[in-house]
């Protein structure tokens, strides 16, 4: 069975690259299985740099951790080897700068004189000295190539965020209720979401109710404001489980029917939802997607407000793109999150946006997400 391991390897290959020392927390997810926290907490704060992969071109994993994640390491990475760096003592001084950087020269020594790919923007500049004198290439290039395509496992995974996910949407047709504060609401979201994981989870997105719907300034909340009759809810949903995310929009109207209005921007952007979707196939792009999008747009009267989608993995957002510029080809066991919307803008008093996971098959798209749509028409 493919897998991400044994993807990257190729790629490294293919780019003639020894191995690749990977410093985002989306790479280093996706070549060993750890799921680094989100920098918030105290492990974060005791270590000098970040959580670190090695990966080499025939395959052979090294994970790079701080010594306070111990036990997340022994639970989820599948790298060959884990090393745990000492960065904070509780009774004796530890130099958290000097471990950092001698657990990678230690880990890198053997490799002197290979190609060794490196991430630029994640990497800290004190690395420099121990990586002194080898020839380095870019590693986003080579990570985008193998993290393209999903491997079965991933799909696996993101079927498995799509749940978690699924269930905060569902949740929301009940909660968001005449009366009840947006705070209270995301709340409670969260807490469907994570009762359905079986873990906590870290969560991004928005709640936005009323006339703020009108109008994109992401992220629009939740705020300290009571859902009142008759308005527009908007919820943008994005939930990583086992290091690989869900993305899911819905829209609703709560306490009354739809208006006329709130039904025109909704069905705009749900049509312009199933026609991005279907236009993921292989052998089309991912331009076809966002223009598909676009016409399904003008026919309601509207024009794009922004992007229609996203690659998605261990990255909530990862290319391709559904923009207009975006000429990838399309291929099977890629997944994307289709998110077209439909705002009326700063005169107006409601918007609508819908979201979905969508697999592609040798076939067409699978939609992965199940949660009902919140207007019919």
């Amino acid at each position: 069975m493919e897998t991400e391991t044994g993807r990257l390897a190729t790629a490294l290959g293919r780019a003639g690259a020894g191995a690749a020392l990977l410093s985002s927390f989306e790479d280093v997810c996706y070549a060993t299985g750890f799921e680094v926290p989100p920098p918030i907490d105290a492990g974060a704060a005791f270590a000098f740099g970040p959580t670190l992969a090695l990966v080499t071109a025939d395959g052979g994993t090294t994970l790079l951790a701080p010594n306070a994640y111990a036990a997340r390491v022994e639970e989820m990475s599948r790298a060959d080897e884990n090393v745990l760096v000492e960065t904070f003592g509780h009774f004796d001084a530890v130099d958290a700068e000097h471990a950092f950087l001698a657990a990678v020269r230690s880990t890198v020594a053997a490799l002197r004189g290979d190609v060794l790919a490196l991430d630029r923007r994640t990497l800290p500049a004190a690395a420099a000295e121990v990586l002194e004198g080898f020839r380095t290439v870019d590693a986003r290039p080579i990570l985008r190539s193998a993290r393209l395509i999903k491997t079965p496992h991933e799909i696996e995974l993101l079927r498995e965020a799509v749940v978690a996910a699924d269930a905060g949407q569902e949740a929301l047709r009940t909660l968001a209720r005449t009366g009840r504060n947006e705070l209270d609401v995301m709340g409670d979201v969260v807490t469907f979401v994570e009762r359905t994981a079986g873990r906590p989870v870290p969560w991004a997105g928005e709640l936005v109710t009323g006339p703020r719907t009108a109008t994109l300034r992401y992220p629009g909340g939740p705020i300290d404001r009571e859902i009142e009759p008759g308005d527009t809810v908007l919820m943008d949903l994005s939930v990583r489980n086992r290091g690989y995310w869900a993305d899911c929009t819905n829209t609703l109207v709560a306490g009354a029917e739809p208006s006329d209005d709130q039904l025109r921007y909704f069905l705009a952007a749900r049509a312009a939802f199933e026609a991005a979707a279907d236009a993921l196939r292989p052998g089309r792009r991912a331009s076809d997607a966002f223009e598909a999008a676009a016409e399904a747009l003008g026919q309601h009267g509207l024009e794009p407000a922004h992007y229609a989608g996203h690659g998605i993995g261990t990255a909530v957002n990862e290319e391709p793109r559904l923009v207009p510029y975006d000429h990838t080809p399309i291929e099977a066991n890629m997944v994307f999150a289709v998110e077209p919307g439909a705002y009326a803008g700063s005169e107006g008093t409601t918007g609508a946006r819908a979201e979905r996971i969508v697999l592609v098959t040798e076939s067409g798209p699978e939609v992965l997400s199940s949660f009902g749509w919140g207007m019919d028409g």
